[in-house]
């Protein structure tokens, strides 16, 4: 299956597409990393897939080989996004020879991007079985709180500054948006929604390297918030939390913004601890 992929010609002896080619060549010449011969397996597999009328589906499956960032980033995403679904669950085996596999990629990158997911905690080794999915702990939880807390809290200060009027006018027509949603208790479009709300306040900081940092938390805090927005109190809690949030940044009150951000992650800490203790995880 791994053919020798040398140049643009044998891409498009496997595609029969010269406008498909010429963009993958061009990715190609862009990023190197990527490998001519990855981009060639992407392409052959496509076409195997298509022509037997298979749908990948899940976050491992759908993992698209052919995209211009280097391959053991995007295994790594692909592996991270599948923990943070539930496609892969906690004690699940991860073993090289079946990811690459299922992947179709070379087991080094599939390596690389386990040694990066177990330095985030998302797997461990255990002996006589080796790696696995690691859970989340009560203590996981709160430190992640506690970090996006003490992050977020930074944030707001600086948008209180830097916030435009058309920013404000934006997180207005969301917050009623939000306010909508939550009386028809659509949890899946309020969650959506309220994301955009928070993605505005953040970026509205105008601090990057702060974005960054907020943004690398930014999937645990969603496998958090899936949870808790299921339950209509929690839904009105964080509506509350949201208009007074917002007022305090229309008011200009940096130190008013910052205390109602804490009190919201804290209270959001608190509805997950009653799930999860409620759940039994351990």
């Amino acid at each position: 299956m791994f053919l020798k992929i040398k140049n643009i010609k044998d891409i498009f002896f496997l595609c029969r597409n010269f406008k498909l080619c010429v963009e993958l060549y061009k990715y190609y010449k862009m990023y190197p990393g990527c490998g001519m011969h990855n981009i060639g397996v992407a392409v052959y597999s496509s076409r195997r897939l298509t022509a037997r009328g298979e749908k990948m589906k899940s976050a491992l499956e759908s993992f698209n080989v052919s995209s211009i960032k280097p391959i053991r980033d995007l295994i790594f995403e692909s592996i991270r996004k599948a923990i943070f679904d539930g496609e892969l669950k906690p004690g699940d085996r991860l073993v090289e020879k079946e990811l690459a596999e299922k992947m179709q990629v070379s087991r080094t990158p599939i390596r690389e991007a386990l040694r990066k997911l177990e330095t985030e905690g998302l797997i461990k080794h255990v002996p006589r079985k080796g790696v696995v999915v690691k859970g989340f702990t009560p203590d996981d939880i709160i430190e992640i709180y506690s970090i996006r807390q003490a992050l977020e809290a930074l944030a707001i200060t600086y948008t209180v500054k830097n916030i435009t009027e058309a920013e404000i006018k934006k997180l207005k027509a969301l917050l009623e948006r939000m306010s909508e949603l939550t009386e028809e208790d659509d949890t899946t479009n309020l969650f959506n929604t309220s994301q955009e709300f928070n993605e505005i306040l953040i970026r509205s900081c105008r601090m990057p390297r702060l974005i960054k940092l907020i943004n690398t938390y930014q999937e645990y805090l969603e496998r958090f918030r899936v949870v808790t927005m299921g339950k209509k109190e929690r839904k009105l809690s964080a509506l509350k939390d949201h208009r007074e949030i917002l007022q305090a940044v229309i008011d200009r009150d940096a130190a008013r913004a910052k205390q109602m951000v804490e009190n919201h992650l804290q209270g959001a800490l608190e509805a997950y601890l009653k799930t999860f203790n409620v759940n039994g995880n351990k």
